[in-house]
């Protein structure tokens, strides 16, 4: 048996009078004529088979079947209704969009993990992720938000995210491998595998300055050094069992919580450095709860 269904206008004719009572008040809601209405009905019941109405002594009142039908219906089809609503309002007024600019390793670690939350927090705005990798880099200055790792700056108008805490990180497992725990001494460090990461930006630490800071000596030739090409890179290596890398306290912070990767010590700080957020426009009324949500966030 070939099933034909019935048309939309049919079913959105037969809702309507059944709700309002009447086929001439169906007619007002859905700007048509009564007998345009009555011929959409009459074409449902012909094409189920079963009168929908009872049309006698002058009332129209629904059948048994039809009051069955009807409370079938009219939930789905108040839910289309909804959703063509909510497509013609956000079709009016696009929704914002929000460009928040950061570093690769701070993009990849700390603002993708937290992004689902930003759009729950904030359902009428979208948000573009920005990756910059020079502190100058006009895209940085050119973002609503921007998180720029450094030293601080004081004609620059920043919150401080996060102090820079940078220590040792390794996986439980090789952590275990080398029987190492707690504070490092000279002596551990040369006999591990550290991992290091091509970094031209003087603004971050490698091995040697870290062991500088710490009061330790590296005595890893030069010539054995491989160099990860980026951050997310290094500690994807770390995660695999092999080496130690240095971890700053905001990249790592989920890993630790995970039990993915275990810190050593000592940690390392240097004065006014650390994660910097500003603003394009700090009184908007569209950045400036995002910007107050980041920094909750990331604190």
């Amino acid at each position: 048996m070939c099933y034909s269904p019935p048309s939309m206008k049919s079913l959105i004719a037969f809702e309507a009078t059944a709700r309002l009572g009447s086929m001439t008040a169906a007619a007002d809601e859905e700007r048509a004529t009564q007998p345009t209405i009555s011929q959409r009905i009459r074409a449902l019941e012909e094409t189920l088979g079963v009168p929908l109405f009872d049309r006698q002594g002058g009332r129209l009142t629904l059948t048994p079947l039809g009051e069955s039908f009807y409370r079938e219906i009219a939930p789905s089809l108040n839910t289309i209704r909804e959703a063509c609503e909510r497509v013609i309002h956000q079709g009016a007024r696009p929704s914002p969009c929000v460009s928040i600019a950061a570093g690769a390793g701070f993009t990849h670690l700390c603002l993708l993990p937290l992004l689902p939350a930003l759009k729950q927090a904030f359902p009428t705005l979208t948000f573009k992720l920005v990756t910059v990798d020079r502190a100058d880099d006009p895209e940085l200055q050119a973002a609503d938000v921007a998180i720029r790792f450094g030293p601080y700056i004081p004609q620059e108008e920043g919150v401080l995210l996060a102090s820079e805490a940078v220590f040792p990180v390794c996986s439980p497992d090789y952590a275990q491998a080398h029987g190492v725990k707690g504070a490092l001494t000279t002596s551990q460090l040369s006999r591990l595998a550290l991992l290091h990461q091509d970094i031209k930006d003087p603004r971050w630490l490698d091995w040697a300055q870290w062991c500088q800071q710490a009061g330790m000596s590296l005595t890893t030739p030069r010539d054995e050094v491989f160099a990860y090409h980026n951050y997310a890179l290094l500690l994807n290596a770390a995660l695999a069992h092999q080496g130690v890398a240095l971890g700053w306290s905001p990249l790592v912070k989920e890993y630790l919580a995970s039990g993915q990767l275990v810190a050593l010590s000592p940690c390392v700080t240097r004065d006014d450095y650390g994660y910097w957020l500003s603003v394009k426009h700090h009184r908007s009324a569209v950045i400036a709860p995002v910007s107050d949500w980041l920094i909750t966030a990331v604190g």
